[in-house]
């Protein structure tokens, strides 16, 4: 069984779908909260063993370095310096932000011409999963990643557990939907409260993915950075 996240055309990409999660100016928004999910975003695609191209694993420590010296203390005010890498950072998802929608609104007036021409027949592909609320699947994703880092580091601070290879997403997905339907409606975090390893939850997620995407479950988040709700769909 095969599923596919529907990646960002970037870090800035993946940066801009966070900052604007705050629905603030773009230098107002909680710089090492966005970075910390940004890290937590690239561990969890790591653990899953998914690819991350070299250009987000050098934003990556990018981010580290401007973590590290927010949260140094500050012994006196000084001056900001001209090469702040916050500024800049900043000033780059600004200017990402504008020319992707300018390429947006090329985009539509692409379509919107393209609607008085005969085009050949197009095969359209799409994976992605909606949400509520505008949400898509990477909101899902990126929810599951700040889950699953609170819980590894729950588990390092436990005792040694050895992971088991053999979960398997068919399973999980019958003990899911046997849940949901017994119970409703789960809170993601709930969802993966009983896991023991980074496998386990990592199984467990595609299988949410799966009865997400055959209408077995539906998600639903009320508010920015709110809690996921898990309830049963109609097949």
């Amino acid at each position: 069984m095969d599923i596919k996240l529907k990646d960002f055309e970037g870090p800035l990409d993946l940066l801009l779908h966070l900052v604007s999660k705050y629905q603030v100016d773009i230098y107002d928004v909680p710089i090492v909260e966005v970075i910390e999910q940004y890290l937590a975003y690239i561990e969890t695609l790591q653990a899953m063993k998914l690819e991350v191209a070299g250009e987000y694993m050098v934003m990556a420590s990018q981010l580290m370095l401007i973590k590290s010296r927010k949260l140094l203390p500050k012994v006196v005010e000084m001056a900001p310096e001209e090469d702040d890498p916050e500024v800049e950072l900043l000033s780059k998802i600004e200017e990402y932000k504008r020319f992707k929608e300018l390429s947006q609104e090329f985009s539509a007036q692409h379509d919107e011409r393209a609607k008085f021409f005969a085009k050949p027949k197009q095969e359209l592909i799409f994976d992605d999963v909606t949400l509520n609320h505008d949400k898509s699947v990477m909101d899902l994703f990126l929810s599951f990643s700040q889950i699953m880092t609170q819980k590894q580091n729950r588990l390092r601070q436990s005792h040694t557990v050895i992971e088991k290879d053999d979960f398997r997403i068919e399973d999980m997905m019958a003990s899911l939907n046997q849940r949901l339907t017994e119970e409703r409606e789960i809170s993601l975090s709930d969802v993966f409260a009983d896991c023991q390893s980074v496998t386990e939850m990592v199984t467990l997620f595609l299988a949410t993915l799966e009865l997400i995407k055959v209408h077995e479950a539906t998600v639903e988040q009320e508010e920015n950075f709110g809690q996921i709700i898990l309830r049963k769909g109609e097949a």
